[in-house]
Order: C-alpha cells, then structure tokens, then sequence
C-alpha cells in the first residue's frame, strides 16, 4: 500500500512539516501533526478499525468527533488505557493502538459467527436463555463477562500523574465553535473571570472543516482573530482537549483536561463553581436507518467533508450523498471541490432548496429526489448502493461508489443541559430534542439550542456572553455580528427507518451495542412501551458513546411504532460522565505523606506503640483498625477485637467524628426529613444507625444518633461520620462522646 494514498496534496490544518509515525493493529504507518488517530488512518486507507459489540461485524470510521460509536481502540505499550476515541485523539510519533473486541485479529474475528447466528440471539435474548439449571448463573456470568466487553484494563502501573484543580469564576462557557467563542469574547470584554473549555485540540468547533465564510473572509480567520484577542485577556482562561464531563447542582462542572500545560500531568480534573454557565456544546448530525447501514464506508456527511478540509483526507473515492435536509448539499459541494467523485445526492425529499440543487448540478452532481438508498452493497466496505423511490416502487438502480455520507438530520448536544435538571422539549422544526427551561443559571446557544445557521449561532452566542456578564455585575456592549456565508433553512423531513429490502435485513440504530430496528420492535411487541425499559431491555443508548447518534432515532422509531409523537415518548436519563473518563482522573494524585500529611488524633501515638495498623478514612484522617497478636491473620484480629466489644469493653477513637445536638419538639420531624430511615420509636438513652443519600440515591453520609435528657422531642446529639469508617460495634455504645453543642 502507498504511504497516505488517501491523503490530499495541500488542503487541510495539518503541518505537513512534522511527520510522525504509529503503529496500529501491528503494522507500521505514518500521519502529520494536527491529525487524529483516525484522520490518519483514514489517509492510509485503512477501512476497518473495529468489530461490533454483539454480532462482531465489522466497523469503520463513522464521524469525526466525540459522537463516535465504532472507532474506539486500545493503546498499548507505556500509553496503556483501554477504549480511547479515535476521533479525538491526537496523534502522536510512537502511538500503539490495536482494535478491541476481535479475536485473534480485526481482519479475521472468531466472534463474527454470532452474526451468521443472529436469529437465535435477538435482543434480550439471555435474559430467557440463562435460567436454567438455575444454579449455574454463576457459571453463566463468568463466560459471558469473558466474551463481552470492549478493551481491556492496564496490566500494569505506568507512572502517569493526575492533579485536582478547584476553580470558581464568573462565566464557564462549554464549547469553542463560533457560539461558544463569540460568548466568551462577549463576557471577557465585559470583564468578568471566563473559563473557556473546550474538547478539541484546538478552537473553531464545526469551522475547524468548513468552507463557510465570516465578513467575506475563511471563517478560521475570525476564529485565530478572537483566540488572539481572548489569549490577551488576563480574566480569560481557555482550556483545550477538555472534556466537560458532568453538570450539577448550584452551578458545579466537571471538566477532564486531557494534555495539561506540565508535561509529566496525564490529566487533570477540575472542579468548577460558576456563577453563570453558557454551554454551546453544538450538534450531532444523526444516520439514517436503512439495510446495512453499519458497513465500513458509511459516513455522516458532515464528517467526510470535515476529513476533507480540516485533515487533507479523502475518506472516499467516489461518494453518494443521502439526505433528507438541505445542510448537506453544501457537503456534497465540500466533497467534490476536494477531488472526490460524488455521483449523486439521493434526497428523501420530493423538493429541496433550489439554489442548493442548482449549484449540486452546477458541479456535475446527479440529484435524485423522492429517493432513498433502501440497501448498501459490500461486505468489508461500500461498493455500492441500491436506490429506489420513496412511492415503494421495487425497480431501483445501482450506483458504484466506496463512501456513502449520510445525514438524518442533527441532534443539538442537550446533555449538561439535562444533567443540570432542564427537560428536553422536542421541536417539529428541528425534528429533535431541544433545551426546555432552564433550572439554573445557564444559557444553552447556537446548535445545541436548535439554531444551526452561522449567523444565529454567532448572534446568539455575543448576546448570552453579555447577558451572562451582566448577571455577575459586568456591564458589556452589545457587540454587532459579522456577515456569514446564507444558508437555507434545514427543512428537514424526519424518516426513521427506510423499508428493509428483506426480511433478513438489518438496520442499526446504535451501532455500538448493535441494536437493530427489528429489536426495537420486538421490545415493543414483548409490552416494553416506555423508553427506559426499551433502553434497558435492547441496550440501546447504552455503550461506550451512550447514544450520542442514534438516541433520537430510536425515539422516533419507538414513537412510529406505537403510533405516538416523538415528543410524547420522552427522552432517557442523561447521566455524567459525557464520553469515557478515566479512573486516574477520578482518583487524582496519590496522596503519599509527602503531598498532604495525614491527620493524627490523641490516640494515635499510642496505637502504634502497640503494633496498631491504620487505614485512611474521610477527612485524610489515618485511624485505628487493629492490633495483630503473633501469628494471627487481619480478619482474626477484627474478629478477636468484635467479641471483646461485645462481650466486654472496648475503646473507640470518635475525635474525627463531627458532633450535632439537636433540640426542640421538632427535633425528631427533623431528622425523619434528613436520614432515610424512621427516628419516631427510639428510645431515651439508645442510639441507632441512620444514613442520608443524595437526590439520586447515592450515599451521601451516615451518623449515629441518640437520645438524652428526657423525651425525642427534648434534646438529642447527632454524631455524623464518613461512609468510609470501619465497623466498630458503635450502635450498641451508650457512653456520650465529647463534642461540640450546637442548638
């Protein structure tokens, strides 16, 4: 194979000056600079990156972004982390990666004999499949754990460093695409503290490969202008390759720093406190649900134009383009200004906007309306598609092509919006879910408010920056929005699955999970009508991209078939974190002695004195656990010490424990309200183990409780504790710790 026989000769954002070489899946091949992993495999013609979870068919690159749901890969070597997006990450001289879930190799997969067998193995189908002997579920569980999952976790520790980094400003915007930067620009200028986060490597969002025009200059130039002027502001902190991973309440994010600015950091976590939030975190553009759809060379059309300008890579020789909107006219045009072939633009639509289809034929590109491609031809890749009318008609025609972009429409990225409390409202314009009212102290903008032209996004990203600033106390002018390139309105007509050509045919709706149409409906027939359960029951929406492309899809679809509107059937739990995270991050640094010095109580001297082992709990307090006697194990210390607790006396160290009296007769109607569980019948001078949880469910502390000086409605003490102390026969003490009395 040449080396890049893919790649164009000048287009593109790549330094062409730094050339660096990788190795995937064994063999050795090259990239430049400014390239992801799969830009770069994309220029070396490599179609099949990956296997399907389920089925193990084969996949290939789909997107170009954080959307992506087949290309994800296991990096080897020093770099070792399973399930790593392609798309979004970098490339870097030495990268190792293989593909995951293929067995021995991604060209020859074992597993792909459960896709001969797919009758047999239809959504749901262990839940019926392993019950009996009822006994061997163990037995069950070990092998299916073993066949499934995608990379596998780190066999040893490669000395990467995390940090925690705590940050309270005025304005967090999330997104750099044009709404998120005219937002910042906007509220830096007023002066309030901005935070600027961004998961690309570098700032301009769906400019980055576009050929759309700002005051009649490339887009980009706008974009380097702004940085420029946000970079000189002392108030304006900018963050690239971060992931906002997490939305909560009063205005708290989290964001994943991928590549901080210390070169021995792998990742840094912040914790960030907002007064306001503007999040302009952009669209999705969502496939279209036909026969085959997940073959390698089936593209969104949005990413092969955005391969084409922004990488200098043809992910394609001769394209197809099928649509139901008129936003991917302009990425027809895009492809065939970049040398790939398009033979024709296969339009749902029975009319689309006639300039847009004059300057498709302009440019030697066939239109068909009132078409569809019904079935893709090919099995490692597209050779071809069939397309027939959209009146049903059986007579179709064949067109030879080896890149099939596709777009169903775009989906507006809604998840911090939802994880902040806001409800998804669907819109028939858009044909998709977007932002309802706001909870806290946010502005969602641009796409991912279902405002897709330039203009709007650029309009709307300078007002909600002033608007945002001004809520801080920041006085800002209203600053006039450039003249964009026109584009026409989407007018899009939603279709939520194309006619299968036969009964055997599959249309994949998620591909990560393998979730197919005819799973939809057989949810449906087996009484699963809510879109829980049917996400529960399929595992559609689940995986590794959790849905990112085809949720709305199978919303639509669930909404066809039970004879509902999309808006009506709602939509899942968007839960944190927003793409992959890894556990590093979480845990941050290792906290040695050296770092942050463990806490002692006035017991602790003595306890190592006397051959005492400690263990951290809250608080970075290290406690007592147990004194091992020669020759005994932890477990018969523990056990020797309970019994000496209950059948005698023990001592119980209680000085990291924070102490709470509680009086008046409301006191027991106070703590029914903040424990889980009742405090009516506790009797005067026992005590009795509560615990609270957060909104969701999840533990937030527990305490023991206990009554003195008369009646419940007298005066009580409340001993709270972290969740993470040990057990210590605690609930069966009646001796009053010392504390501090709060009335």
């Amino acid at each position: 194979m040449a080396e890049n026989p893919f790649r164009m000769d000048s287009t593109g954002r790549i330094d062409r000056s730094r050339k660096l070489t990788f190795r995937f899946n064994g063999r050795v091949y090259s990239g430049f600079a400014g390239d992801t992993l799969a830009s770069a495999l994309l220029a070396n013609g490599v179609s099949i990156v990956g296997r399907s979870f389920k089925y193990h068919r084969p996949r290939g690159i789909m997107s170009a972004g954080a959307e992506e749901t087949n290309a994800f890969v296991q990096l080897i070597g020093d770099d070792d982390e399973p399930n790593v997006n392609a798309t979004m990450l970098s490339l870097f001289d030495g990268l190792e990666a293989c593909s995951v879930n293929a067995r021995p190799s991604v060209s020859f997969d074992v597993g792909a004999i459960n896709n001969l067998l797919h009758r047999f193995i239809p959504a749901g189908f262990y839940y019926k499949t392993f019950m009996w002997p009822s006994n061997r579920w163990d037995w069950y569980g070990r092998v299916i754990r073993k066949v499934a999952g995608w990379g596998t976790a780190p066999k040893k520790r490669t000395g990467a460093r995390y940090e925690h980094r705590y940050h309270h400003c005025d304005v967090v915007v999330v997104g750099a695409g044009p709404a998120g930067l005219a937002a910042a620009l906007s509220a830096g200028r007023a002066g309030a503290r901005v935070l600027l986060v961004d998961n690309q490597f570098e700032p301009g969002g769906s400019l980055l490969g576009s050929s759309a025009e700002i005051d009649g200059a490339p887009a980009m130039r706008w974009v380097a202008d702004t940085v420029t002027e946000l970079d000189a502001m002392p108030e304006v902190i900018r963050l690239a390759e971060a992931n906002a991973t997490g939305y909560y309440e009063q205005n708290f994010l989290t964001v994943v720093e991928h590549r901080p600015d210390k070169s021995w950091l792998r990742e840094r976590l912040w914790k960030i406190r907002a007064k306001q939030v503007v999040l302009a975190t952009g669209a999705i553009e969502r496939p279209i649900t036909f026969a085959n759809n997940d073959r390698p060379g089936v593209m969104l059309a949005s990413a092969a134009s955005n391969y084409c300008l922004r990488y200098g890579v043809r992910p394609g020789r001769t394209a197809v383009v099928f649509t139901n909107n008129n936003g991917s006219y302009r990425h027809a045009l895009e492809l065939a200004e970049s040398g790939v072939v398009v033979a024709a633009i296969v339009d749902l639509r029975a009319r689309a906007d006639a300039d847009s289809c004059e300057a498709a034929r302009a440019k030697g590109i066939e239109v068909l309306h009132a078409s569809q491609v019904r079935n893709v031809k090919g099995a490692r890749r597209v050779s071809a598609v069939e397309v027939h009318a959209t009146d049903g008609s059986k007579r179709g025609r064949e067109i030879r092509c080896d890149l099939l972009a596709v777009s169903g429409g775009w989906n507006p990225t809604i998840h911090l919006h939802s994880q902040s409390g806001g409800k998804p409202a669907y819109d028939a314009d858009v044909a998709s879910f977007v932002p309802g009212k706001s909870v806290q102290d946010e502005i969602s903008v641009g796409a991912c408010s279902g405002k897709f032209a330039l203009s709007r996004c650029l309009a709307g990203g300078f007002n909600a920056g002033r608007r945002a600033a001004a809520s801080c106390g920041f006085a800002g002018e209203t600053v006039t929005t450039p003249a964009c390139t026109a584009e026409p309105e989407l007018g899009i007509l939603p279709v939520w699955q194309i006619p299968l050509p036969r009964t055997r045919s599959r249309a994949f709706l998620h591909f990560n999970t393998d979730v197919t149409s005819k799973d939809i409906r057989l949810a449906v027939r087996e009484g699963y009508r809510s879109v829980e359960l049917v996400k529960r029951y399929t595992t559609a929406g689940m995986g590794l991209d959790q849905g990112k492309t085809g949720n709305v899809n199978i919303i639509g679809l669930l909404a066809e078939i039970t004879g509902t509107a999309p808006g009506t059937v709602g939509t899942t739990t968007y839960r944190p974190a927003y793409s992959p995270m890894s556990f590093g991050a979480m845990a941050g640094a290792d906290c040695g002695s050296l770092i942050i010095p463990w806490r002692r109580t006035p017991i602790t001297d003595w306890f190592l004195d006397n051959g005492g082992h400690l263990d951290e709990t809250g608080a970075l307090f290290r406690r007592p656990l147990f004194i091992r006697r020669p020759g005994e194990t932890a477990t018969d210390a523990i056990n020797r010490e309970a019994l000496a607790v209950r059948n005698g006396v023990g001592i119980y160290d209680g000085t990291p424990l924070g102490k709470i009296s509680v009086k008046g007769p409301d006191a027991v109607t106070f703590l029914n309200r903040v424990y889980t569980n009742s405090w009516d019948k506790l009797p005067v001078g026992r005590c009795k183990f509560g615990y609270m949880l957060h909104d969701d469910g999840r533990l937030l502390d527990d305490g023991v409780t206990y009554t003195r000086n008369g009646s419940m409605g007298g005066h009580l003490r409340v001993r709270t504790k972290s969740s993470r102390s040990h057990a210590s026969g605690e609930d069966h003490h009646r001796c009053e710790p010392g504390g501090v009395q709060v009335s």
